[in-house]
């Protein structure tokens, strides 16, 4: 080995390590550091990468070239050095050279800001609350009625009826603010279903009612959320013009419905399934909603500060992935600001906040895991039987080799015995935990959460999952700043 850790002292979030480089090794890299000066040098009579050592350690001193020689060795050495030393640092190290001479061991200090190890406050034998994963025949006949909104059919309204929610209609209609036309107030044959929310608040509740080829003025005071704000808070009229009135049909579940979806016997067998899946979902809320519950009581009662460092390599990990996603669509900052309804002021609390929250769940998880290691530490057996599930979600041959192989390497089977600790980890919390059924109540979305580009490209079932830091940009971050 190059290397050899001499001393290692570990006091709270702190470690000092007491290296030691092969003298072999670091005049290896004495090589690499006068080359690398060479190619750089500008020394009248030399041409650069062909300047001689005697030359180099003249204009530059023996002490110069010794100096970078050691820094090439312990920069190309840091991984393993950390890998060694079973430590998880959290920011660059600061380095002491102790010795330094081209005939002995490079000897130097290594100091490093280490994660914490959070000091866990209560988690168990909570009183929670939680909505039931029951599914109830209204959600139900809602998901089902929802499938068939996608097959429906639009049918022309008969004789004078009125305009209800949920017709589809087609206008024309031309807005003035004081008397002139603005950006966006007008539109010819335009398509709309109403209730949907489409246009300005205020603007569909004043078309029900209205019959086929009547005319009609609506007065609105315009919105705060609408893309010139110089226009927010002023009276605004709309003179309409009601051309068609459609309404939706849906199809009934026949043999035809039933084979456009897949391969279901009859109804019965098609809604059980709807119900099964609808369940599933539930119930993955559910232990979501009580996790989060957990998690959150945990964060108020922890004593120790979650480090800076940490917080803030998440902040500029979440500004590189937002930055890239907005690349990959082509939108700008100032356009993204205005459909998240946010000033950059606003952005960043909020980015800061959601790092600061990712950071913690981080930590309380590592703890919870240590603290339970000898309940949820899985067997050779449930591995096996994890794996099994794994590949019988792949059907080409090609998808399933390709994740056998890795199944098969050590890393593989950390993956999975990593992920049914977390699985046994979840079980074990929500059993310790005492659940109150809530009153029913329609979702909602979560206002907290940041919107990016990217989350729009996200499978439906895709799970949320817990941010941990990523030891390849760590690597990758240390080999730039080689």
């Amino acid at each position: 080995m190059n290397f050899k850790i001499k001393k290692q002292q570990k006091t709270g979030n702190k470690a000092i390590l007491e290296m030691e480089i092969a003298n072999s090794h670091f005049k290896k890299q004495l090589g690499k550091a006068y080359k690398n000066i060479s190619l750089k040098a500008n020394i009248p009579g030399f041409r650069k990468g062909k300047v001689p050592q005697q030359m180099i350690d003249a204009n530059f001193g023996k002490q110069y070239v010794l100096n970078e020689a050691a820094s090439l060795a312990i920069s190309g050495l840091y991984a393993d050095m950390v890998q060694e030393s079973k430590l998880l640092p959290i920011a660059y190290p600061k380095v002491k050279i102790t010795q330094m001479d081209e005939n002995k061991e490079l000897e130097f200090e290594i100091e490093l800001e280490l994660e914490p190890e959070i000091k866990l406050p209560k988690y168990k034998g909570f009183k929670l609350t939680a909505a039931s994963a029951d599914v109830t025949d209204k959600e139900l006949e809602d998901y089902v009625n929802n499938i068939r909104k996608n097959f429906a059919s639009l049918e022309p309204v008969d004789g004078n009826k009125p305009v209800e929610n949920g017709d589809y209609i087609t206008i024309d209609f031309n807005g003035t603010i004081e008397g002139n036309a603005f950006e966006g107030g007008s539109a010819q044959d335009y398509s709309l279903e109403v209730g949907s929310k489409t246009l300005f608040e205020g603007f569909e509740e004043g078309l029900v009612g209205m019959k086929k080829g009547e005319n009609k003025d609506i007065t609105l005071i315009m919105p705060e959320n609408i893309g010139d704000r110089n226009l927010t808070g002023k009276k605004a009229v709309f003179a309409i013009k009601l051309k068609e009135i459609k309404k939706r049909v849906l199809p009934e579940i026949d043999e035809q419905f039933l084979k456009n979806l897949g391969d279901y016997k009859d109804e019965s067998v098609f809604r059980e399934e709807i119900k099964r899946n609808l369940k599933e979902q539930k119930e993955k809320n559910r232990q979501g909603q009580i996790i989060g519950q957990i998690i959150g009581k945990i964060v108020e009662n922890i004593k120790e500060e979650i480090p800076g460092t940490m917080v803030d390599n998440r902040i500029k990990q979440i500004d590189k992935d937002l930055e890239e996603g907005l690349k990959k669509q082509k939108i700008d900052k100032e356009n993204y600001l205005k459909a998240i309804n946010m000033t950059e002021a606003q952005l960043g609390g909020e980015v800061k906040r959601r790092a600061s929250v990712e950071v913690k769940e981080y930590l309380i998880f590592k703890a919870l895991e240590n603290a339970e290691k000898s309940n949820i530490e899985p067997s050779d057996k449930e591995i096996d039987e994890e794996k099994k599930n794994l590949l019988e979600r792949y059907k080409q041959e090609k998808e399933l080799s390709k994740v056998k192989e890795y199944l098969e390497k050590p890393e593989g089977r950390n993956e999975i015995s990593a992920t049914l600790r977390r699985k046994k980890l979840i079980d074990l919390l929500i059993r310790s935990s005492k659940i109150i059924e809530e009153a029913k109540k329609d979702d909602k979305i979560d206002k907290n959460k940041l919107w990016t580009p990217e989350e729009d490209k996200k499978e439906v079932k895709e799970e949320k999952k817990l941010w941990t830091p990523n030891p390849k940009q760590t690597k990758e971050s240390d080999d730039k700043n080689e």
